[in-house]
């Protein structure tokens, strides 16, 4: 017996040795930094075109200012306002509080001190000025180097806002995350760098609705701790926070599968009409008014394109459900 007491002391001293040796490393290495090399010869020319493509962007199918924004901004940027960029808006996630940036260009508490090619890399890589690992909630990694060009082009271009945005506010269980599991992302020297014509309508609407407007990010199912891709693309899913007490709002499946997808039966112009809308429910995170003030023609390209996808048969149940 004595033994055996010793043997189940030695091995929960071991263990907790263990922990503690783990405890120690995620505290000293969740915020580590990456080597990922800046594009040097990057440079943004603030060309009147570049800016006025890149505040489209920003306020339409990018959606950026939903985001770096706080929520009491929004039915200004709901009538059609472009309100400052300032940062703010949190997302409480399992893993603790994330906060956007202020994205104006103040020196102090923005981008000001940003290079063209630290936010290109923020933008393609993931990857912070410092080198940390941002928290993935911008799909913007596969955007055209046109696009990110012109979009860095009207950030530079707007007033700047003195606005200091407290640091994200990482759990445990967020820091470890970030020790093992969170770094650049890193899509293969043969991923895609441009915008397709608009005249290869399903090609241009792919390109949109996979690295510009989030619809595949919002309507894919994905791990609520690390942001990774879960379930399959466009099939819907996703738990999102609600203003309902105990409610979350689950995205809908969007392939065209005739049982299950909302795509099925739509017509382009109900599509369009209804984009154009703008905001319906009050309560909904899709940000509707900033897609209300997209182009017909792309939104007729994401039309044609999320109807050219494979039907995948998902009932995702109701929109409002209870949290689990």
């Amino acid at each position: 017996m004595k033994a055996l007491l010793k043997w189940v002391l030695y091995l929960m001293s071991g263990l907790l040795v263990i922990v503690a040796a783990l405890l120690i490393y995620v505290q000293n290495s969740w915020d580590r930094t990456f080597d990922v090399p800046l594009d040097k010869t990057f440079q943004v020319a603030m060309t009147p075109d570049a800016v006025e493509n890149g505040r489209y962007l920003v306020y339409g199918p990018a959606h950026c200012a939903y985001c770096h924004t706080t929520k009491d901004k929004w039915a200004a940027l709901d009538a059609g306002e472009y309100v400052p960029l300032s940062g703010g808006n949190y997302w409480d996630f399992e893993i603790g509080r994330i906060t956007s940036s202020n994205l104006t260009p103040d020196m102090h508490t923005g981008i000001g001190g940003y290079t063209d090619a630290e936010l290109k890399r923020a933008l393609r890589a993931n990857v912070s000025q410092k080198g940390r690992a941002l928290f993935p909630l911008m799909d913007f990694h596969l955007m055209s180097d046109q696009d990110i060009h012109d979009v860095i082009a009207y950030l530079r271009s707007q007033p700047p806002v003195e606005n200091e945005v407290p640091d994200n506010n990482f759990n445990l269980l967020g820091k470890a995350i970030m020790s093992f599991g969170m770094g650049p992302v890193d899509w293969g020297e043969g991923a895609s760098r441009y915008r397709p014509d608009r005249d290869d309508i399903i090609e241009y609407g792919a390109y949109l609705a996979n690295n510009v407007t989030a619809c595949m990010a919002c309507h894919t199912e994905r791990d609520l701790k690390d942001g990774s891709y879960i379930g399959e693309r466009f099939a819907g899913g996703f738990p999102m926070s609600s203003s309902e007490p105990g409610m979350v709002y689950v995205t809908p499946n969007i392939t065209p599968d005739p049982e299950t997808g909302i795509m099925f039966g739509w017509t382009e112009e109900a599509f369009v009409q209804r984009f154009l809308a703008g905001r319906v429910y009050p309560d909904s995170p899709m940000p509707w008014a900033a897609y209300a003030r997209m182009t017909e023609d792309d939104l007729k390209a994401i039309y044609v394109y999320l109807i050219s996808l494979e039907p995948i048969r998902k009932d995702t149940g109701p929109i409002y459900t209870a949290a689990k």
